[in-house]
């Protein structure tokens, strides 16, 4: 077994992409990639919302002190500016594709959901180096070792970057935009995620060890061991 994250996604938009992944397979004449591109949208937010938007709103309301809430502030416009590009480009970036090129996604995508008591979720794998060192990270801080704070903050982009490959990258790939579109899609891939780690990387910076552990075990409940990876 290995490690995987695993996202939670609301059963409307996993019926809708079944429906989309049926059309699609059985080679239908309606053009869906206005509906795909919405809908891929949607599920990004979801992700965004469940992963950082209710974190910070959490954390909002535990702390205290003026420069906690200035971190928080900070840390919504960057979650906000990630957001505004995903509803933007992720329609846009498809809405011209015919339903062929979109066929491989749809199936692709399929593999990265599992059903689990009537709850849908969207997995990526993590390496095991990488838990192993964010595991070994977070039993140094809970033993009071402020200095692990910041690499434990690093390891936790890395982690959410082996995301962004598995869930925007490799299919990105595989739709063979052309050069204009895909050049586009690598600055606004590079310009949010930068924007996004150096914000998360920032908190290893500003937090203590009586608040870390909070925004650590936030991210690693999504971090499971799956049965279902090879």
């Amino acid at each position: 077994m290995g490690y995987v994250v695993s996202l939670q996604v609301n059963p409307q938009s996993y019926a809708q992409f079944l429906t989309l992944q049926q059309q699609l397979n059985a080679a239908t004449k309606q053009k869906l990639a206005h509906e795909l591109g919405q809908l891929l949208a949607d599920v990004a937010v979801q992700i965004i919302q469940q992963v950082f938007v209710d974190l910070l709103v959490q954390q909002k309301q535990r702390v205290q002190r003026p420069e906690g809430h200035k971190i928080a502030e900070e840390s919504e416009k960057v979650v906000q500016h990630v957001l505004d590009a995903l509803k933007k480009y992720l329609p846009w970036s498809v809405a011209l594709l015919s339903n062929t090129r979109l066929v491989g996604i749809v199936n692709y995508f399929a593999k990265c959901i599992v059903l689990e008591q009537d709850q849908v979720f969207l997995r990526y794998p993590v390496s095991d180096t990488l838990v192993d060192q964010i595991l070994t990270l977070v039993q140094k801080i809970q033993a009071g070792d402020a200095s692990q704070i910041s690499p434990a903050f690093h390891a936790l982009t890395e982690i959410i970057d082996q995301g962004v490959t598995h869930l925007i990258r490799v299919p990105k790939e595989m739709l063979h935009f052309n050069f204009v579109v895909d050049k586009t899609l690598n600055g606004v891939i590079q310009m949010t995620t930068h924007m996004g780690y150096k914000r998360l990387q920032g908190l290893g910076k500003e937090v203590d060890l009586h608040v870390a552990p909070y925004y650590i075990d936030h991210f690693l409940k999504f971090l499971i061991r799956d049965g279902h990876t090879q």
